[in-house]
């Protein structure tokens, strides 16, 4: 290695170290939250051992069991897995109605969602990782990179213990981050293998001898990963046949190395070049003065600590209920006195019958301490969205329209929480799953519309996201509500005025409609193919009252004919 490589690696490993004790005093925070909300992860400050898993001082477990209430709550309402909750649409509202794009970008939408909910890609388990992360300390960051095999993408939530990140001043893109990772020796030289990187060439020779020796030695390695200049990005670009022959210039957006600090000197393994950052940092409800979040659990933190000492009161008051301390005179003398069931206890009564020894009263304070368990315990839920979780569970059936209305109470309470992890997250993703598919080819541009062609070709989105949560579709179905009230009203004004339902676009509410009711996009004619079908319907029903004189005439001929004819045959008779 180049002492230039050394010493960047150097540098980043120095940064990193200054980012570590930055942090410091709020690990501490998120530790004692780990320990009161989620101890089998409470390894924030310490290092992980089996035997801590649990925390022996925690006497209420209100805030564990309301943790996972509030990551479904979060995953139904942002990202549910058996609903499709986003799909792609062109980025200029004038091209949105041409049919031709439509189904283009729904085929698109199609193959990220078939590759991003396969077993192997692992992105329902990352999400709900993040989630957690979302209820504990409010932080969550995800990683994203090509699967192992080149199919698709490949999703892994990143522990916040091992992750360093600084932002540009719009607080959500990501400027440079750090991330630790431990990784056994074999797999560290395999995955330098598979990238075509002789482990030899970068690797020191007395580390890599230790590593022969013992392949489940854990090497500590350091990601790091920046957005590069203007001046960087045009000296990185590369330039690539294309399928047609053409010569086109990939630029790539940010850089990484990958750091081994397990040497005496930290050394480069790989370089990288990305078009987006692979790393993505979501806050649930950021700091004002830092890059971190408040949290549920930070802000019930309060009510959590109360309750535990009321738990703990509340229990010693019951064991003191059900086994008081005795009470003794001075002067009395009870050598191996065992106050069990069935025992003869001697010397407890004087010779008048009076008692020598008497159960301590402490009054009956534990079902007051239960009550202010019970208040205290719905703040705390409160605080996890519990209540939100349960909207759906009640007693008796629901109607359809209270469905919509709880429906729309929910999203607009939840919108406050979803909307960030949309800008900082879940839309950076997206962008990064289409730089992957379209490199592995994944996407046929050759099919691709020319209006959409030519954005691409520009350099400019060929595609903006529109999701379609819980909390978006609330916003539709006002609309479609608001319409079919209008429509019943205008019906009740037909009596005055026979024209009113002129006064409608019905493409245009049944459009709303649609969207109200998740239909998909390319199930609907364009507005053009519409009015062409309108058209040639109407045509249909001209000719149709055109050939209603000559039917009726036809008709009545052959009514007079078989009227004369049935006439004749009478005659006859």
């Amino acid at each position: 290695m180049t002492d230039s490589k050394k010493e960047i690696a150097r540098e980043f490993v120095k940064e990193q170290r200054a980012y570590e004790n930055k942090r410091k005093p709020l690990e501490a925070v998120w530790q004692r939250l780990y320990e009161l909300v989620d101890p089998a992860n409470a390894f924030i400050t310490r290092k992980y051992s089996a035997t801590k898993i649990w925390n022996e001082e925690l006497y209420s477990t209100v805030a564990s069991r309301s943790l996972p209430k509030f990551v479904a709550a979060m995953q139904s309402t942002v990202t549910p897995p058996n609903e499709r909750w986003h799909r792609l649409v062109a980025p200029l509202r004038s091209l949105q109605s041409q049919q031709d794009i439509t189904s283009w970008l729904e085929g698109v939408t199609d193959t990220i969602y078939d590759l991003r909910y396969r077993p192997k890609a692992g992105f329902n388990r990352s999400i709900i990782k993040i989630y957690d992360g979302y209820g504990v300390i409010g932080l969550g960051a995800m990683f994203v990179d090509e699967d192992r095999d080149g199919d698709g993408m490949s999703y892994e939530a990143v522990n916040l213990k091992d992750f360093y990140a600084s932002l540009y001043s719009d607080r959500i893109t990501i400027k440079k981050c750090f991330r630790k990772i431990v990784k056994p020796a074999w797999e560290v030289f395999e995955n330098l293998r598979d990238k075509g990187i002789d482990p030899k060439s970068v690797i020191p020779d007395e580390l890599q001898k230790r590593c022969e020796k013992d392949k489940l030695r854990e090497l500590n390695l350091l990601h790091v990963v920046y957005k590069m200049s203007n001046k960087e990005i045009d000296e990185n670009a590369m330039s690539i046949s294309t399928a047609d022959g053409n010569k086109k210039i990939i630029k790539y957006r940010y850089k990484g190395y990958l750091i081994l600090n397990d040497a005496k000197e930290p050394v480069i393994l790989e370089t990288q070049h990305f078009f987006s950052c692979p790393y993505m940092l979501t806050r649930y409800r950021p700091l004002d003065y830092d890059i971190y979040s408040n949290s549920p659990s930070l802000q019930a933190m309060p009510d959590i600590q109360m309750l535990q000492r009321m738990r703990k009161s509340v229990i010693e008051g019951a064991e003191k209920a059900v086994d008081p301390p005795l009470l003794a005179r001075l002067d009395a003398a009870f050598g191996g006195l065992m106050p069990i069931a069935g025992a003869i206890m001697p010397g407890t009564l004087d010779n008048d019958g009076n008692e020598l020894l008497k159960p301590l009263r402490t009054g009956d304070n534990v079902n007051l301490g239960v009550d202010l368990e019970e208040l205290i315990t719905k703040g705390i839920e409160d605080f996890y969205l519990v209540p939100l979780y349960m909207m759906y569970y009640q007693e008796g059936k629901m109607t359809a329209t209270e469905i919509n209305q709880r429906a729309m109470e929910r999203a607009m309470l939840m919108s406050i929480n979803v909307f960030p992890i949309e800008n900082e997250l879940l839309s950076p993703m997206v962008m990064r799953e289409l730089d992957i598919l379209e490199r592995q080819n994944k996407i046929d541009f050759s099919t691709m519309p020319t209006a959409l062609k030519e954005l691409r070709e520009k350099g400019d989105p060929y595609c903006s996201i529109q999701y379609e949560g819980e909390q978006h579709k609330a916003q539709e179905l006002i609309k479609a509500n608001g319409i079919a009230t209008t429509m019943q009203a205008a019906t009740a004004l037909s009596a005055f005025e026979p024209h009113i339902a002129l006064a409608f676009k019905p493409y245009q509410c049944v459009q709303t409609m649609a969207r109200a009711n998740g239909m998909p996009a390319d199930h609907l004619l364009s507005e053009a193919d519409y009015n062409d079908a309108k058209e040639k319907a109407q045509e249909l029903e001209q000719e149709a009252a055109a050939m209603q004189p000559v039917n009726t005439g036809v008709a009545d001929v052959a009514a007079g004919v078989s009227a004369g004819y049935s006439n004749r045959l009478a005659n006859i008779t």
